[in-house]
């Protein structure tokens, strides 16, 4: 997200018309009309402003609003980084770090990283956590990994939540581990990362994990599922056919789960499919073909979040088992 800058800056920075260009530059760019974007931003790049500089470099990086050079995407954001602008020391710092327009430099993206962390840049928090947490250019430290990442707004970075679960569920040294995941992957869930949705299946499918609940593994999996997450599909479809999870074998569920997971390319899905029809007559081909066209015109959409399915149950709990407090009040007003 491109950091706010207060009026009192553009004042001093700018003349009326240059802060004037900018603002609009600026609308034009949230609302993509990037030529435009380009066009207000250019002038007050060549004069020396660091987020005009920023802007025209990642326009250019990817040919938005004008023809794509990377010679210029690389001289404007370099422009922009010498001024210490974290945006732009953030993307130069994945810049080295993807070896992209420059050759890989681990040490120089952490270093550029570091310097746009302190200034509280979300972007360079969240890669700087990752290289601690992979070892990437940097000696890997769980800790400090954790570190950085907590630091995420989550609305900012859904995924942050994925990430820090998975440390968690990987490290017992942290107390409380696969709770805390539980806790991470949950809140990244719950902002819309599907991916968090399926490792919460995981936890919950795993026999050492504590809270193992296969029921709750499987509305996981299956939610992640159907909202189009390949990994998810093609688990259910493969759990289906060897009626893995307490679930009864059904190659004709089965086979629809793969077949949507291997219409959408997903490389494991196309091979498991293909194993599996080896095995299959054509006429129970067919018959699955068929319960492939229902889970996507009537099933899909109508599979609910495990968290509404969890607010149902509780729901109907406490009207069937009325607290004992609630019980206690009724009770003294009889009197």
């Amino acid at each position: 997200m491109l950091k706010k800058i207060l009026l009192i800056s553009f004042l001093i920075f700018f003349s009326l018309k240059g802060k004037a260009d900018f603002l609009a530059g600026e609308e034009a760019f949230k609302n993509r009309r990037y030529t435009e974007a380009f066009n207000k931003f250019l002038p007050e790049a060549q004069k020396g402003d660091y987020r005009s500089q920023y802007y025209v470099g990642y326009l250019y990086l990817y040919g938005l609003g004008v023809n794509q050079d990377e010679d210029l995407a690389l001289k404007y954001i370099k422009q922009s980084a010498d001024q210490k602008y974290d945006t732009a020391l953030a993307l130069l710092g994945y810049l080295y770090d993807e070896g992209r327009l420059v050759p890989v430099d681990k040490k120089k993206a952490i270093n550029l990283y570091k310097m746009a962390a302190e200034q509280g840049n979300t972007s360079a928090l969240l890669n700087l956590g990752l290289a601690y947490y992979k070892g990437d250019g940097i000696l890997k430290n769980d800790q400090k990994a954790v570190e950085m990442l907590e630091k995420v707004p989550l609305d900012q970075q859904p995924m942050v939540g994925r990430y820090l679960g998975e440390i968690y569920k990987n490290n017992k040294e942290f107390p409380n581990n696969y709770q805390r995941a539980i806790a991470a992957y949950s809140a990244s869930a719950k902002a819309g990362d599907l991916g968090s949705f399926y490792a919460l299946g995981e936890i919950y499918a795993m026999l050492d994990s504590g809270v193992t609940d296969k029921k709750k593994a499987l509305e996981f999996y299956t939610y992640s599922a159907s909202q189009g997450y390949l990994p998810a599909q093609y688990l259910l479809g493969i759990m289906y056919v060897n009626g893995d999870n307490g679930l009864d074998r059904n190659l004709y569920v089965g086979r629809a789960w793969l077949e949507l997971a291997a219409s959408q390319r997903y490389e494991p899905a196309n091979s498991a499919l293909a194993q599996l029809d080896e095995k299959m007559t054509l006429s129970e081909i067919e018959t699955s073909k068929k319960e492939s066209m229902r889970l996507r015109q009537e099933v899909l959409e109508k599979i609910e979040s495990p968290y509404i399915l969890e607010e149902r149950r509780q729901a109907e709990e406490a009207q069937n088992h009325p607290t004992q407090t609630s019980k206690g009040i009724r009770r003294r007003r009889r009197r």
